[in-house]
Protein backbone atom coordinates (compact mmCIF):
# COMPACT_ATOMS: atom_id res chain seq x y z
CA UNK A 1 0.00 0.00 0.00
CA UNK A 2 2.81 2.43 0.88
CA UNK A 3 4.33 1.77 -2.42
CA UNK A 4 0.82 2.35 -4.13
CA UNK A 5 0.47 6.17 -2.15
CA UNK A 6 4.17 7.00 -2.88
CA UNK A 7 3.50 6.34 -6.86
CA UNK A 8 0.42 8.19 -6.40
CA UNK A 9 1.98 10.68 -4.77
CA UNK A 10 5.08 11.05 -7.54
CA UNK A 11 2.40 11.04 -10.17
CA UNK A 12 0.66 13.66 -8.95
CA UNK A 13 4.18 15.90 -8.83
CA UNK A 14 4.83 15.09 -12.14
CA UNK A 15 1.29 16.13 -13.14
CA UNK A 16 1.87 19.84 -11.23
CA UNK A 17 5.66 20.11 -12.47
CA UNK A 18 4.50 19.58 -16.32
CA UNK A 19 1.66 21.86 -16.03
CA UNK A 20 3.63 24.73 -14.02
CA UNK A 21 6.44 24.50 -17.01
CA UNK A 22 3.92 24.43 -19.80
CA UNK A 23 2.21 27.51 -18.13
CA UNK A 24 5.36 29.35 -17.88
CA UNK A 25 6.35 28.42 -21.34
CA UNK A 26 2.55 30.47 -22.53
CA UNK A 27 2.95 33.14 -20.50
CA UNK A 28 6.28 33.94 -22.18
CA UNK A 29 4.66 33.58 -25.65
CA UNK A 30 2.36 35.84 -24.61
CA UNK A 31 4.54 38.05 -23.12
CA UNK A 32 6.70 38.24 -26.47
CA UNK A 33 3.79 38.16 -28.28
CA UNK A 34 2.35 41.61 -26.92
CA UNK A 35 5.92 43.05 -26.95
CA UNK A 36 6.15 42.40 -30.69
CA UNK A 37 2.69 43.78 -31.29
CA UNK A 38 4.00 47.06 -29.31
CA UNK A 39 6.54 47.55 -31.30
CA UNK A 40 4.88 47.16 -34.22
CA UNK A 41 2.25 49.75 -33.18
CA UNK A 42 3.45 51.89 -31.11
CA UNK A 43 3.40 55.15 -32.85
CA UNK A 44 6.94 56.45 -34.32
CA UNK A 45 7.46 60.17 -34.48
CA UNK A 46 9.66 61.78 -37.42
CA UNK A 47 12.17 63.22 -35.81
CA UNK A 48 14.69 60.46 -36.29
CA UNK A 49 15.85 60.11 -32.48
CA UNK A 50 15.02 56.83 -30.58
CA UNK A 51 10.75 55.49 -31.17
CA UNK A 52 8.79 54.90 -28.23
CA UNK A 53 8.05 51.53 -30.27
CA UNK A 54 11.57 50.47 -29.16
CA UNK A 55 11.81 51.45 -25.87
CA UNK A 56 9.79 48.56 -24.80
CA UNK A 57 11.20 45.35 -23.13
CA UNK A 58 10.28 42.39 -21.17
CA UNK A 59 11.05 42.05 -17.29
CA UNK A 60 11.09 38.86 -15.56
CA UNK A 61 10.57 39.80 -11.65
CA UNK A 62 9.94 36.33 -10.19
CA UNK A 63 7.46 34.58 -12.36
CA UNK A 64 5.80 37.40 -13.37
CA UNK A 65 6.68 39.45 -16.55
CA UNK A 66 6.20 43.02 -17.04
CA UNK A 67 6.13 45.25 -20.26
CA UNK A 68 7.49 48.67 -20.26
CA UNK A 69 9.20 51.57 -21.80
CA UNK A 70 12.62 51.47 -20.74
CA UNK A 71 13.60 55.27 -21.83
CA UNK A 72 9.74 56.69 -22.27
CA UNK A 73 7.81 55.87 -19.39
CA UNK A 74 6.42 58.86 -18.32
CA UNK A 75 5.00 59.32 -22.04
CA UNK A 76 3.30 56.04 -22.58
CA UNK A 77 -0.16 57.08 -20.79
CA UNK A 78 -0.27 60.33 -22.74
CA UNK A 79 0.23 58.47 -25.88
CA UNK A 80 -2.87 55.74 -24.71
CA UNK A 81 -5.21 58.04 -23.82
CA UNK A 82 -4.74 61.18 -25.18
CA UNK A 83 -4.38 64.48 -23.73
CA UNK A 84 -5.07 68.03 -23.29
CA UNK A 85 -1.97 70.30 -24.42
CA UNK A 86 -0.76 73.40 -22.32
CA UNK A 87 -2.35 75.19 -25.86
CA UNK A 88 -5.52 74.43 -24.79
CA UNK A 89 -5.54 71.45 -27.98
CA UNK A 90 -6.90 68.11 -27.74
CA UNK A 91 -4.11 65.15 -28.84
CA UNK A 92 -6.01 62.24 -29.52
CA UNK A 93 -5.00 58.93 -27.90
CA UNK A 94 -2.79 56.30 -29.80
CA UNK A 95 -4.11 53.38 -27.78
CA UNK A 96 -1.20 50.23 -28.54
CA UNK A 97 -1.10 48.75 -24.66
CA UNK A 98 -4.22 47.85 -24.42
CA UNK A 99 -5.12 46.30 -27.97
CA UNK A 100 -2.17 44.42 -27.37
CA UNK A 101 -3.48 43.07 -24.05
CA UNK A 102 -6.95 42.47 -25.73
CA UNK A 103 -5.66 40.28 -28.51
CA UNK A 104 -3.46 38.48 -26.66
CA UNK A 105 -4.52 37.35 -23.42
CA UNK A 106 -7.46 35.71 -24.05
CA UNK A 107 -5.70 33.29 -26.23
CA UNK A 108 -3.40 33.26 -23.47
CA UNK A 109 -5.92 32.38 -21.00
CA UNK A 110 -7.87 29.44 -22.90
CA UNK A 111 -4.35 28.11 -23.33
CA UNK A 112 -3.78 27.64 -20.01
CA UNK A 113 -7.08 25.97 -19.06
CA UNK A 114 -6.68 23.59 -21.95
CA UNK A 115 -2.56 22.85 -20.52
CA UNK A 116 -4.56 22.25 -16.86
CA UNK A 117 -6.85 20.31 -18.06
CA UNK A 118 -4.67 17.89 -20.46
CA UNK A 119 -1.59 17.65 -19.29
CA UNK A 120 0.57 14.79 -19.10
Amino acid sequence: MDNLLNDINQLIQQYGTSVLEEINKRVERCADEVLEYIRKNAPRGDNGGPHLADSFIKTKVGKSIYISSQTKGPLVHLIEFGFMHTSGKFVRARPFLIPAYEEFTPKMLEDIKKIISHAN
